[in-house]
């Protein structure tokens, strides 16, 4: 038996970061095949994490969503073609032109759902999802039990098999990492260093965008001068293209707002905060909390930005409604640098940690893969064009590149 592994970019946070580690837990036991659909500066840290699995790392884009979704496809499906694996795992919808390709192939199909309704929606609109990708998928994981009830507004069906498997991180590995030196300070935008004093520092780690509240958290620092902001993750347009608050900090950078731009590992960078603001409009999986408690960072959110502030009231900050600057501006003049220093203040989310437990969880997936093998999926047929070869190249190691014409 064997599994094909399939990721939507090579990252280091968010679904990439879970799926990677369970495609690693998976190979412990059989033969996993890991593609990443999209290349990105932290496949290294993505072949460190696999090891000696086979990894292939798509070149050029070739899934972009501005292609037809039928060329998109018929890679998928090539690239399926001859594998071994009597499974595919589709990591996010993001990578669900994999879950059409392995039923066209005959293969049991896995989708590991991190989205909320409002990111499903952008993936259909933009076509990188279709409605009927739950019912050609065998089985569901769920990155929080509320999409469950999201998937059936946006796509009005669920597969045979749905498992809520929440968050998980590796305790000891963030904690390892958080250790390493900072290969450069963060900076303002004038060229000054971040210098962690008095002031209260307060932090967001992730790729800017409006979906994760770029904006939200500059208009924040703008409104908070006695206090420090430390984005931890792309932010200039070059890197972040969806970043909605880059022109606003163009001509209004305020000197307490600092940058690290892309890095490998974002943990030293947290270990410096006092404080976690999930800015986010919209974070259902938000593997970045969970990595905030282990370095035992108070956290700050708002109820309607992800599907676990259900559990968090007794171990974070949870403001009611959706994620705006008003409200997160006034919680914030409420703390300081001394309070938020306090042990037992920030030891507030240890408990919950226990939930998210990566070991813990892997029987799950291990379980419902085991019925999947139990009996052979029913599919309707689908009509399909061959598609045109990629070129292969061996990058040594278990990795492969593949680029497309």
């Amino acid at each position: 038996m064997a599994i094909t592994f399939v990721l939507h970019e090579a990252t280091r946070t968010g679904a990439p970061r879970v799926g990677a580690l369970i495609a690693r837990e998976l190979a412990r036991s059989e033969a996993v095949r890991v593609i990443a659909m999209k290349d990105g500066p932290l496949e290294g840290w993505l072949r460190r994490t696999l090891g000696p699995l086979e990894l292939v790392i798509c070149r050029d884009q070739p899934f972009d969503h501005r292609l037809p979704f039928e060329d998109r496809l018929r890679l998928a499906r090539e690239m399926l073609r001859g594998d071994p694996a009597d499974l595919v795992y589709v990591n996010s919808l993001a990578s669900s032109v994999f879950a059409f390709a392995a039923a066209l192939e005959g293969r049991r199909t896995l989708v590991h759902v991190h989205e909320k309704t409002v990111e499903m929606d952008n993936l259909l609109r933009h076509a990188v999802t279709k409605l009927e990708v739950m019912r050609v998928a065998d089985a569901a994981v769920l990155a929080a039990d509320d999409i469950r009830g999201d998937l059936l507004d946006t796509f009005a069906a669920l597969p045979p098999e749905v498992v809520n498997f929440g968050i998980a991180v590796e305790v000891d590995a963030i904690l390892a990492a958080a250790e390493e030196a900072a290969p450069a300070p963060p900076l303002n935008a004038r060229g000054g260093p971040l210098r962690r004093g008095e002031r209260l520092l307060i932090g967001m780690s992730g790729h800017a965008s409006g979906r994760k509240g770029a904006d939200i958290f500059l208009e924040v620092a703008q409104a908070l001068p006695d206090c420090d902001f430390l984005w931890v993750g792309p932010w200039t347009l070059a890197d972040a293209p969806e970043n909605i608050a880059y022109q606003t900090f163009l001509r209004h950078a305020p000197p307490n707002f600092y940058l690290t731009g892309p890095v490998d590992n974002p943990f030293p960078y947290m270990r410096l905060m006092d404080l976690f603001f999930l800015s986010s409009r919209e974070d259902p999986n938000p593997l970045v909390l969970a990595e905030a408690m282990v370095l035992k960072l108070p956290i700050l959110c708002f109820s309607r930005a992800t599907a676990v502030t259900d559990r968090l009231g007794r171990h974070a900050i949870v403001l009611y409604g959706d994620a705006n600057a008003t409200d997160a501006a006034r919680a914030l003049r409420a703390c300081t640098a001394q309070a938020a220093r306090r042990p037992a203040f920030r030891a507030v989310g240890e408990a919950f940690l226990d939930d998210y437990d990566l070991q813990a969880k892997m029987p799950k997936i291990r379980d419902l893969i085991a019925r999947l093998r139990g009996e052979p999926p029913t599919r309707d047929a689908v009509a399909f064009v061959p598609a045109d070869g990629a070129a292969k190249r061996d990058l040594g190691q278990g990795v492969v590149e593949l680029t497309f014409s």
